[in-house]
């Protein structure tokens, strides 16, 4: 995930967090400080309520934390790799580099979250029990418990994309052979769970105090990422399946433009970017590819020094993100939203192969909608004249 700020790495995963994670810490921290241990352990100082607020705060990502690492690692034992952890506002994710193959990795895959939120509530619930004299650790372990549960809970909620909801997508899916069926099913019970928590969340702003209405915003905001992101994933399963066969091969030119770093920029804008209308090219020595040229590395160069100035000087130089033309395209599309990037370079046996973009890719997933979804004409009966 972008925006993101690399933190450790634990068992070969890199952990980070999402500058969003930020503000939830801080929002965390003070509810817990002003509000909830106010209430639970009366008549401290002041100083004392915010050092339990950012102890308990930090001890929820911790949680968080180990709620990710638990999907990543059985992930991992499944034979899929998983690149790294971003814990952002709104819980965490792992950042896998495929999907699963089979219902019965996903399944195994998503229950392991609630499943050890839950042990987590339950650890901490014992040990207040050990003590229970009502000191402010026995109010943050009290917390902990309570919020542990609260997630595991949650979680198996069967609404995709929640835990629970890719339990139900896994079981959907192995009982209908179809992962974009069950997609359909798990993402409208998602939205449908979505729509309840922002109608829900309208009632306490409107009926609450000032807790209440800072709930209530929070539980919007909740069921409005949970509506949005149900949809998304089911449109994200409908393209890889669109896009499922189909080739990068399919899209190239089988005579891609290229420069040398020799060219000028001059040249490259007269040449290429106004008479073609071109955005980028590949930057290939021979058979050797080393590295793009884009308008954007023209912007950074004054006027008067494109007729003097080699593209060797301004390209983005390799190793950069690249495909072959037998890879699908999904795979394409994968890397330029993954990385959030514009062009990925073709090379075919180390050979620089020419170039895709965004933008091609968007044009051949339109062509292929308006085709029928399987690159042929529909099956419209012919209407005559």
């Amino acid at each position: 995930m972008k925006s993101s700020i690399r933190l450790f790495r634990v068992a070969g995963i890199d952990i980070g967090i999402h500058y969003s994670w930020l503000f939830i810490f801080i929002l965390i921290t003070w509810s817990l400080a002003e509000g909830v241990f106010r209430v639970t352990v009366p008549g401290e100082e002041t100083l004392t309520y915010w050092l339990m607020g950012v102890v308990a705060s930090l001890m929820l990502f911790i949680c968080v934390l180990l709620h990710e690492l638990a999907h990543s690692l059985v992930a991992r034992a499944r034979g899929m790799s998983v690149n790294s952890i971003t814990l952002f506002i709104l819980g965490g994710v792992s950042n896998l580099e495929e999907e699963p193959a089979r219902p019965a990795i996903e399944f195994s895959m998503a229950i392991v979250g609630p499943v050890t939120s839950l042990v987590l509530a339950g650890v901490f619930w014992g040990l207040e029990r050990l003590s229970a004299d009502g000191t402010v650790i026995d109010a943050m372990l009290g917390y902990l418990a309570y919020i542990n549960l609260v997630l595991g809970i949650f979680n198996l909620v069967p609404g995709f994309p929640l835990d629970g909801g890719r339990v139900l997508r896994s079981i959907l899916w192995s009982a209908t052979g179809s992962l974009v069926k069950a997609t359909n099913i798990a993402a409208t019970v998602g939205r449908l769970l979505g729509w309840a928590l922002i109608g829900f969340g309208v009632y306490q702003v409107l009926t609450g105090s000032m807790f209440g209405f800072l709930g209530g915003i929070w539980t919007a905001f909740i069921g409005w990422f949970l509506s949005s992101t149900a949809d998304a994933s089911r449109k994200e399963v409908m393209l890889r399946e669109l896009l499922s066969g189909k080739k990068v091969r399919d899209i190239m030119s089988p005579k891609p433009e290229t420069v040398t770093p020799d060219t000028t920029v001059d040249q490259l804008v007269t040449d290429i970017f106004n008479r073609k209308h071109g955005r980028a090219l590949p930057v290939c020595q021979g058979e050797r590819t080393e590295g793009i040229v884009t308008i954007t590395d023209v912007k950074g160069l004054p006027r008067e020094k494109w007729a003097t100035t080699k593209v060797g000087e301004i390209m983005t130089r390799a190793p950069l993100f690249t495909v072959s033309p037998d890879d699908d395209v999904s795979k394409a599309l994968k890397l330029v939203t993954q990385h959030d990037v514009n062009q990925l370079l073709i090379q075919r046996e180390g050979t620089c192969a020419g170039m895709l973009s965004r933008a091609d890719i968007i044009r051949y997933v339109q062509l292929l909608q308006e085709l029928g979804h399987d690159g042929r004409t529909s099956r419209s009966s012919p209407t005559g004249a």
